[in-house]
């Protein structure tokens, strides 16, 4: 098992809000290849399928990343 050494800054509040941050964008950016995937392949229904089964999984990440960040900044804005 690897050990991975994370840095934090002092305020870890704003290094989750940054870390969800970037874990939405990767799964909006992966959900948005896929929905594209899965229209160019809309004739194969195997691929289709396949592709559109990403496409949910990464929407659905990316919507609970965008909630948990837009939280945690709500949360730090009210707290300052």
């Amino acid at each position: 098992m690897q050990n991975y050494n994370i840095q934090y800054s002092e305020n870890n509040e704003n290094d989750d809000i940054y870390y969800n941050q970037q874990k939405f964008l990767e799964h909006a950016a992966f959900s948005e290849h896929f929905a594209r995937q899965k229209m160019a392949n809309a004739s194969d229904d195997k691929a289709y399928y396949q592709y559109a089964e990403l496409e949910y999984f990464h929407k659905s990440r990316a919507l609970h990343y965008k909630g948990l960040f837009s939280a945690e900044s709500t949360i730090v804005n009210y707290n300052q």
